[in-house]
């Protein structure tokens, strides 16, 4: 993968969002969108059929992230406020335990063996690594400073973490727990992670460019500009594009991760902060008035689940919820 110097796709900056008639991604089974809003300390579960909101889950004070387990049996949500991680059962939507992670726990990731979790706790620079069944501590691990999030590779070997306080990425080695490299300057506010389906990048957001790297070297081989402030990440399930909300442009890009470069730009959706992609769709949290980070900077007027038709590159619909929505998944 040599490196591309890749130019911005155009971008058009928008308040005003669209609500179209809803039917059911083509090909999809029954799933639900799972979101954690921080201004009403819950998790809201929508029909990703109707779109309609049918639960409700307590959780910690300003439920930040949520993460399902590979089963779909579990979810995790990283409570920034209570510092400390809800786990819920996720078919009778219970919270079954909380677990006391590190000072504003933002993000939890999950090897994919579903035998570990990975804890990012932005306020103390650490990352904590769990046994996911006995939800047992088993290392606290210094990574750089603020880290967001983490990705395992898909042999579960290592994460890469996203440090958004210095624009790193630690690497961390799972067997050893420990920090074995740090990839420099991708980008202050370094964020969203996602791993490419095929597991040869890892794609980090932040400092208004998102930088690929290639998992076999650990260096940095491209990047990809596109609108003001990239931030959530996600990819597609047929891993040809990488979906990225870019906050200040009230716009979602969709980039082609073969070429790395932007393909389409969906416009008209304010403030998108998090994002997830399923059945032909991604799914969008748009910020409220923001309990957590910046306010003037993230705050708007629509807090919602805004859902975009990949195929049309177009808003399809929104899903008011008040509050302060964050975090978004699909359990399928």
């Amino acid at each position: 993968m040599g490196r591309h110097g890749i130019v911005r796709g155009g971008w058009w900056a928008g308040a005003g969002l669209l609500f179209l008639l809803v039917g059911a991604p083509v090909g999809a089974d029954a799933y639900e969108v799972w979101v954690t809003n921080q201004g009403l300390n819950k998790v809201q579960v929508i029909d990703g059929d109707s779109l309609k909101i049918i639960g409700e889950i307590s959780a910690g004070t300003k439920p930040h992230n949520v993460t399902f387990s590979r089963d779909f049996k579990r979810a995790y949500v990283a409570n920034v406020g209570s510092n400390d991680v809800t786990v819920i059962d996720a078919t009778t939507r219970q919270a079954v335990k909380t677990v006391p992670a590190g000072k504003t726990a933002h993000h939890v990731a999950v090897s994919p063996d579903d035998r570990l979790l990975l804890v990012s706790n932005p306020g103390e620079h650490t990352v904590m690594l769990f046994d996911a069944t006995s939800l047992d501590l088993l290392k606290t691990i210094p990574v750089g400073k603020g880290p967001a999030m983490a990705v395992f590779t898909s042999d579960g070997k290592r994460a890469y973490v996203s440090n958004g306080g210095d624009a790193t990425v630690s690497i961390v080695d799972v067997t050893k727990r420990e920090v074995v490299k740090t990839i420099p300057a991708v980008g202050q506010g370094a964020m969203g992670m996602v791993l490419t389906l095929d597991g040869k990048a890892s794609v980090v957001t932040g400092g208004g460019k998102t930088s690929v790297i290639d998992t076999a070297t650990d260096a940095v081989v491209a990047e990809v500009l596109t609108g003001k402030d990239p931030h959530g990440a996600a990819l597609t399930e047929d891993g040809r594009l990488i979906l990225i909300a870019d906050r200040q442009s009230d716009a979602v890009s969709l980039v082609d991760s073969g070429t790395w470069k932007v393909v389409a730009t969906v416009p008209n959706v304010e403030r998108p902060d998090i994002i997830e992609a399923f059945g032909g769709r991604g799914f969008i949290t748009t910020r409220g008035q923001a309990v957590t980070g910046d306010p003037h900077a993230l705050s708007g007027k629509n807090p919602a689940l805004v859902v975009i038709d990949l195929q049309r590159r177009q808003v399809h619909a929104t899903v008011p919820l008040g509050g302060d929505p964050h975090g978004v998944a699909v359990k399928r």
